[in-house]
Parts: C-alpha cells; sequence; structure tokens
C-alpha cells in the first residue's frame, strides 16, 4: 500500500494536530510492508514526524485554506499515485481520481449543530470555518471509503447530520497525551508552581472564548465555592489568550474573586502535565465534546475530575468522574466542595481515574487506523 496522510495539522499539536501527531507515532512501530507520504504545509512539521524510512515527506505551498486542501493536496495525491489518502482533519478534497480510496477522520460534527444545540463561537475565523465545513464534509463523506471518528457519540452525531451508512464508520478512541503521568520528581512541579504563582493549592481549569468550554459558569461555580468553604484555594484557568484573559478577568472581580484566579494563559505541554499533578481537581464542564482528552489526561497524573454528562465525555470517562449539571454553578460549586473535603471520595476518583485512563492507548489507535487501511484496500 501506498498511503497519504494530510498532516498540515501537525504543527499546531493540538486537537487534531496532537492526534496525526500520535498517529505518526504509533504508525513508525507498526512492521508491514507499505509506504507512507506525510503532506505538510510548513517545514517546522519535520522534526515531528518520525524517522522512518517508509515516510517521505512532501511540503505542499502555498498554506491557503481551503486551496491548499481542495488544490494542491489533490493534485499531489494524484501525482504520487497514492492507493489511500487518508485526511483527519475532518474534511478533505472534493475532487479526487476514483481508484483512489479516501479515509477521512470526523472528529465530531459541531459545525452542523444548529445554534440552540450549540452557541455560535465569537471567532468570526471559526464561523467561517464551520460554514465551510457545513458545505464540504458531507459531499466528502459520502466520498469516503470510510471515516473513523473518536467515540460512539460522535458516530451517532454524524449518522444525525450526514447521510451515511453506519457500517462506513469506525470507532477509534483516542488516548492521553504520552507526556502524561505521574511526576515523582517534585522540582518540576515546584518549578511551575513559582513560574505561575500558584504555591497555594489550586483547582486547575482549562479556559476558552468557545461557549461550550463554559468558562462563565467555571468562575461563578468557583466563586460560589468560595463562600461555602472558607479556604486558601486558588483557580488556575490556562488556555485564554491576551483579550480572553481580560474579558474573564473582569468577570472574576466583579464576582469577588479576582484575588482568587489566576489566568496562566497557554503553557507547554509539559507545564500542563505538571499543572495536573500539581492541582487538586480538574474542573470541566463542557457542553459539548467530541472526545475531551483533558479528562483523561487529568486522570493518569491521579487528578479527580469533575465534568459533565455531555457529548461522549460519559463514554470516555465512564464512573471515574464525577457528573454534574454544565448549566448549575451550585452543583458544581457543591462538587468541588466534596471532593476537597471528603479524603474517601477523593482517593476513589483517583483510583478509578488511573484505572479508566489505563484503557484508552495511541499505540492501539493507530493500529486500529491502520486495520482500517487494510480493510479498505481489501473492499473493491
Amino acid at each position: 500500500m501506498k498511503i497519504g496522510i494530510d498532516a498540515r495539522t501537525l504543527i499546531k499539536r493540538r486537537g487534531i494536530g496532537n492526534f496525526v501527531f500520535h498517529l505518526l507515532q504509533g504508525l513508525s512501530k507498526i512492521p508491514y510492508d507499505c509506504s507512507f507520504v506525510i503532506y505538510i504545509y510548513d517545514l517546522n512539521s519535520v522534526e515531528l514526524i518520525p524517522k522512518d524510512a517508509r515516510f517521505s515527506i512532501k511540503l505542499l505551498q502555498p498554506k491557503i485554506y481551503p486551496f491548499w486542501e481542495q488544490v494542491r493536496l489533490p493534485i499531489s495525491a494524484m501525482h504520487d499515485e497514492l492507493d489511500i489518502l487518508h485526511c483527519p482533519g475532518n474534511s478533505a478534497p472534493a475532487i479526487l481520481p476514483r481508484r483512489l480510496k479516501l479515509v477521512l477522520s470526523i472528529m465530531d460534527v459541531m459545525f452542523m449543530f444548529p445554534t440552540s444545540k450549540l452557541p455560535k463561537s465569537p471567532s468570526w475565523y471559526q464561523r467561517i470555518g464551520r460554514e465551510y465545513l457545513k458545505y464540504v464534509v458531507p459531499i466528502v463523506a459520502k466520498r469516503a471509503s470510510m471515516i473513523t471518528t473518536i467515540s460512539c457519540s460522535s458516530r451517532n452525531d454524524i449518522l444525525q447530520y450526514i447521510d451515511v451508512p453506519e457500517e462506513r464508520i469506525s470507532v477509534i478512541w483516542l488516548a492521553a497525551n504520552n507526556a502524561c503521568g505521574i511526576i515523582s520528581d517534585e522540582s518540576k512541579i515546584s518549578a511551575v508552581r513559582t513560574k505561575l504563582k500558584l504555591e497555594s493549592s489550586f483547582v486547575l481549569a482549562l479556559g476558552a472564548l468557545d461557549p461550550r468550554k463554559n468558562t462563565p459558569t467555571i468562575l461563578k461555580s468557583f466563586a460560589n465555592f468560595k463562600k461555602l468553604h472558607s479556604c486558601e484555594i486558588k483557580l488556575a484557568v490556562v488556555g485564554l489568550l491576551a483579550h480572553g484573559i481580560d474579558k474573564f478577568c473582569r468577570l472574576a472581580e466583579e464576582l469577588g474573586i479576582g484575588n482568587d484566579v489566576v489566568f496562566a494563559g497557554f503553557v507547554t505541554e509539559d507545564d500542563l502535565v505538571a499543572l495536573y499533578n500539581a492541582a487538586e481537581l480538574l474542573i470541566y464542564p463542557s457542553f459539548y465534546e467530541g472526545f475531551g482528552l483533558p479528562v483523561l489526561e487529568a486522570m493518569i497524573c491521579g487528578t479527580p475530575v469533575i465534568t459533565s454528562p455531555c457529548g461522549s465525555i460519559p463514554e470516555i470517562a465512564g464512573d471515574a468522574a464525577l457528573m454534574v449539571d454544565p448549566y448549575d454553578a451550585d452543583a458544581i460549586a457543591n462538587a468541588i466542595k466534596s471532593v476537597v473535603t471528603d479524603r474517601v471520595l477523593y482517593d476513589s476518583l483517583v483510583e478509578k481515574g488511573k484505572l479508566r485512563a489505563g484503557l484508552f492507548s495511541w499505540q492501539l489507535a493507530a493500529e486500529k487506523t491502520f486495520a482500517v487501511y487494510q480493510s479498505v484496500m481489501a473492499t473493491k
């Protein structure tokens, strides 16, 4: 087999880029006789691709989306005489040679949701991107030989919003980053605490302007928690850009917790793992997730998780997390109090979380993806 992989998102190492990174690492460990053409649009991606004689790297430019996807990629795929083109980023070229088999990975179909189910993003860039996906994805999904997705919840959403047969959808779970785990070297945790001014105990949250991440309710619930339980615990919010920090900093002041919240912005992968290890717990009351990687990342670091029964989260978390209504700030506040004051509950969530996270493996995900390539090649 000669397989092409759209790896342009690799450079970002977040979301889909993280999936592509681990997929390539896993494929390099599978001893099958095949070759891969890895398509990128940024030379900085090269260092993230395994050194493997079966992998050839092709830089396609200009990196103008969707020109790159709809023109440069299909022309190169045709020229390279691929057997399979795998597009892991929700969309793919609409026009491809008939002999070329397409494997399409759809992480979720949030872009198809009505605003009554999921509020619009405040980002115009995201809105335009979602309109593009809303048009292109149904076309390429019907063209695909096989669709892979990351949870049964996402599979059900695909079946609801896109007209494709169920037998052409394969569910392949993701896993926590390999960097995640218990840190035994306390100096690494202390260094991050000092850098981010988090010397006292803290609750961790991943913030975003995207409404589905529910950052305003996280702040409100923490303010309610501080009224319920007088303690020195702070809230650390990571992942926000400067304008997002300004917005939520004002809200924190209005809620009377301005001195109790640390907005850390974007942090490196290593620092995030250290924060998972150091945190009392992770609050993750998302309105929707196609998978919910932070839930697993916290669990494998030995951190209790409070999250929501929305989207794929119950499927991924099982009984290893505390589920709360993401719209109810009081319920989240009470859940925080329960975890930080009830040692039996705390220890139970930690142990269950470690066991649950152990069920997920990036290598297994890569092997299942390769099995999809094989099944596609076996069909006429």
